[in-house]
Formats: C-alpha cells, sequence, structure tokens
C-alpha cells in the first residue's frame, strides 16, 4: 500500500520535474544565445561595423549560441586595448619630434591626414623596385650591408628557395654582429617557420611571433593579424610594400607565376614613423617594454631627399581607422581621375556609394584587378560591386596573365597611396597595415606609369563577362555575400 501511495504521490511530481527540466534544457539554447547577444551586441556596436555586419553576427549568436559564442570571441574583435596602450607608449617616447608636420604645398593639405597623429615629412629619397627580382635583390643587398639593425615585419615567411635565402643572409649578419630582429604573423607563418626561427636565434638574432594562433589571453583575438611589410635597415632606409617573402612574390630566376607585385625603398625621416611602427608591433609581440627602445624611438633619420611622405599605420591599436578615411577621403575629393589596383576588392558600403556617385559625375575611375586572383571566394564576392560599378561607368580593367598581388592608388596626379592593405574589409577595419602617402609629382608619376603597363595585358569587364566562365553561379554569391559582413 505505502509503495502504491508514494508512487501515486510522488510520479506527477517528478513527472511534471522531469517536464520542466526537458523544456529548460530544449529551451537553453535560445535563452543562452539572447544573454550572450546581449552581452556582444555592444561589444559589436562599439566596433563601429556595418548593419549588416552586427546582424549577421546576432543571428550566428542567438540561433547557435555554442558556435556563435566562440566564434565572436575568436574572431569578432576589430580593437585590441592592449596593443593601443604600447603604441600610447611608443608615442610617448617619440613625443620631442620636430618633424611631425605636412608639407605646406596646398595639394598636400588637401589630402594630408597629418593633423591626425599621422607622420608626414619632406626631405626622402623614394626608389620603385617593381617587380619580384628587384626587390628581392635589393632585400637580400640591404641585409648584407647593414652594419648594426634589422627590423624586418613580414605575414609569411616561406619555407622554399626565397624564404630559406633570406633566413640564410639573416642569419648570418646576427652572427656577424648586427642586431636582427624578424616579427612573424603567426597565422600567415604558421606551420612553416620552425627552421627558419631556430636558425636566427641560434646566430643571435631575435623572433618574435604575433598573436598566436589560438591566442591564451581572453582580450585578444585571433582574427586581429598583422599584415604589414616592414624592413628597416640601420634606422635610415625601409623597404615597404605588399611583397611576402616566399616564391611567389620574390626571386631574381625566371617564374611565369611569381606574383606580380612592387616594393618601395625609402630612406629619410619618413623612416623614423616606419620603424616606430615596427617596435610598437616588436614590443607588443615579444613583450618587452617600450621603454628599452627609447632612444631609437626618437631617433629621425636626416634628409636624403626631396620627396614628401606621410605614413599611415592603421590597425587594431589605432581608435580611428586612418587608412580607411584616407581613402575616403581622396575618393570623395578628387577632381579628374582616379586609378586603383588591388587584387582583393570588396569594399564596404561607404567606399562603394562614394564610388558609384563619383561615377555618376563623369569622373574617369579605372580599377585594374587579377583577372582570377588567388582567393576563389574573394573573386565570388567581388562580381556583384564590380557589375554595379561597371554599370555605373567606371573603367574595370583585368590582368590576364598571372596573379597581380599590387596595391595602389592615384588620384588626379597628386596624391598616390601604396603599402600593405587591400580594398577589403579585413585589410581596412581588422588587419595591422601600413601605407605610404606620396605628395612628390616625379614619384607619383613614377608609380601611374607602373599601373599603366598594366593595361596592355588586361581586358575590359566586358570582355571578361564574355565568358562563361568568369560570371559566378547565382547560388556562390548568395552563400558568398552571407559571409562578407563576417569578414
Amino acid at each position: 500500500m505505502w509503495e502504491w501511495l508514494k508512487l501515486s504521490f510522488f510520479s506527477p511530481v517528478v513527472n511534471i520535474f522531469g517536464a520542466g527540466v526537458l523544456f529548460l534544457l530544449a529551451n537553453l539554447s535560445i535563452v543562452l544565445g539572447l544573454l550572450f547577444a546581449a552581452l556582444i551586441i555592444r561589444r559589436v556596436s562599439d566596433d563601429r561595423r556595418s548593419p549588416n555586419h552586427i546582424l549577421s553576427w546576432l543571428l550566428v549568436v542567438v540561433l547557435l549560441p555554442f558556435i556563435g559564442v566562440p566564434l565572436y570571441l575568436i574572431f569578432g574583435g576589430r580593437k585590441s586595448k592592449r596593443k593601443a596602450q604600447l603604441k600610447s607608449e611608443v608615442s610617448r617616447y617619440a613625443q620631442t619630434l620636430s618633424v611631425r608636420n605636412a608639407h605646406s604645398d596646398t595639394e598636400v593639405q588637401a589630402f594630408s591626414t597629418a593633423a591626425t597623429d599621422q607622420f608626414c615629412s619632406h626631405g626622402n629619397h623614394f626608389e620603385l623596385l617593381p617587380d619580384g627580382a628587384s626587390a628581392y635583390r635589393r632585400l637580400l643587398h640591404e641585409i648584407d650591408q647593414a652594419e648594426h639593425t634589422i627590423h624586418i615585419a613580414t605575414y609569411i615567411l616561406g619555407d622554399d628557395h626565397s624564404g630559406q635565402t633570406i633566413t640564410e643572409h639573416l642569419a648570418q649578419r646576427a652572427s656577424d654582429g648586427v642586431k636582427v630582429r624578424v616579427l612573424l604573423d603567426s597565422l600567415g607563418s604558421w606551420n612553416r617557420t620552425r627552421l627558419a626561427r631556430y636558425k636566427i636565434r641560434k646566430a643571435g638574432g631575435e623572433v618574435a611571433m604575433f598573436i598566436p594562433v589560438i591566442p591564451l589571453q581572453p582580450q585578444i583575438s585571433t582574427n586581429l593579424r598583422n599584415h604589414r611589410k616592414i624592413a628597416v635597415f640601420d634606422n635610415f632606409r625601409a623597404i615597404t610594400g605588399g611583397q611576402n617573402l616566399d616564391n611567389r612574390f620574390l626571386g631574381d630566376w625566371p617564374d611565369a607565376e611569381r606574383f606580380v607585385d612592387f616594393s618601395l625603398v625609402t630612406q629619410g625621416p619618413a623612416v623614423a614613423e616606419i620603424n616606430r611602427t615596427f617596435i610598437a608591433d616588436w614590443t607588443f609581440a615579444a613583450k618587452q617594454s617600450p621603454g628599452d627602445f627609447k632612444e631609437l624611438l626618437q631617433y629621425t633619420p636626416e634628409e636624403a631627399g626631396n620627396s614628401t611622405v606621410e605614413v599611415i599605420a592603421s590597425g587594431p591599436d589605432i581608435p580611428q581607422d586612418l587608412l580607411w578615411e584616407q581613402l575616403l577621403r581622396i575618393i570623395q575629393e578628387f577632381k579628374q581621375s582616379l586609378t586603383i589596383v588591388t587584387p582583393y576588392f570588396i569594399p564596404d558600403e561607404v567606399l562603394l556609394e562614394s564610388l558609384v556617385v563619383k561615377a555618376h559625375t563623369g569622373r574617369r575611375i579605372r580599377l585594374i584587378l587579377p583577372l582570377r586572383s588567388n582567393q576563389r571566394v574573394a573573386d565570388i564576392a567581388r562580381f556583384r560591386t564590380l557589375s554595379r560599378l561597371h554599370a555605373a561607368g567606371v573603367e574595370i580593367r583585368f590582368y590576364t596573365p598571372r596573379m597581380m598581388h599590387a596595391k595602389l592608388i592615384v588620384a588626379d596626379g597628386i596624391v598616390a597611396l601604396t603599402g600593405s592593405a587591400n580594398i577589403d574589409m579585413r585589410s581596412l577595419f581588422v588587419n595591422f597595415e601600413i601605407a605610404l602617402a606620396h605628395y612628390t609629382k616625379a614619384d607619383i608619376q613614377a608609380l601611374e606609369d607602373w599601373a599603366q603597363a598594366l593595361e596592355k595585358d588586361c581586358i575590359s569587364f566586358r570582355e571578361a563577362a564574355s565568358d562563361p566562365d568568369f560570371t559566378p553561379s547565382k547560388t556562390s554569391q548568395d552563400l558568398v555575400q552571407l559571409l562578407v559582413p563576417l569578414l
């Protein structure tokens, strides 16, 4: 009887409790999704990304919280407070500089961002290295001739002939007593630099890896990659551009598949800011104090030419999106012609609308892209944007022989932008990048001539679209379009 009474009384209670537990478990993902969405929405909004970007993340977090939350914590962040603090320390040590001012020319003032904590100086030497062979030879020459300091930052150091040769030269100079510091991005150089790092360190050099692929610090996002390409020798000569240190970019032997790209040599006061950018990145990655570099941070090289150059460092360590702002300013203010050369073209809505409006006013806009890049997803993502620009009257030219990796913008023959950044949302809003703005007519003409030389191997958008294989399927466009706001 007692057993029957217990079952009669407790069974409904157990059933109700069990149903409640099942209900909670069944709806736990929704509850957690809403909770995490509420916690993350402020951080996403603080990133100042587009509404599409915010909506995409919120949908992933709410509907799939156990997947979306870890993905956001790994890939969603856009600014680094720790890195910004280090940059502030570096800037404080450099406050005694007297050359932090814009050139007095009206044309420079029209486009310069020098009032926004950037570095604009005249008295620099400019030299164009027009291909991978000249850049390779010059890089090795500078490494071999350096007397006391070599600072190199790159996204990729290849485990191939170019990468190994550069590594051997760096190791030799380190063994000679030259201070060698090499900064590698952990993702870009992932799983291919162990031997190179060992050789350089064994010879007395230093190597640091920028943000581990799986960072242990919760405030650091693996999404924040160092895409800068910097080489500074003896603190007075620098090589910048978009070329990584591997066979695809560099080499003085014939290679039909080598990417079309260029680098620049700068000598003079502008190198001070390029070197400070490297040191800010180095102290962060190597966990060193900027105070260890105080004397070097306050050093400014002597004038070495007549070129006016502005150094624009952009990335998660800077509150503003300075490179994006400069690009937007150029697009909105140019009067006659604008040329954009880039391997990947996925602009945000503001840049796209600015280009469309400018094209509608009859200004000449020329866009030079590889017909097929080495990133298929990027080629699919660009198609709708290019179709709209073509309809607006933008001249779209596709370089056909091979991959074209160069980054160059020239406006009205009075300003040019070079550096490591592509015209995509990752470069402009997420990556650590560095660019040079050039304001000297001879320098701009040399860069414009380089771009013009590509034309003979280009076809128009209309010609490209006549090939059925050129147009991505509507399904692939729709799928990739969902990913674009998350880039």
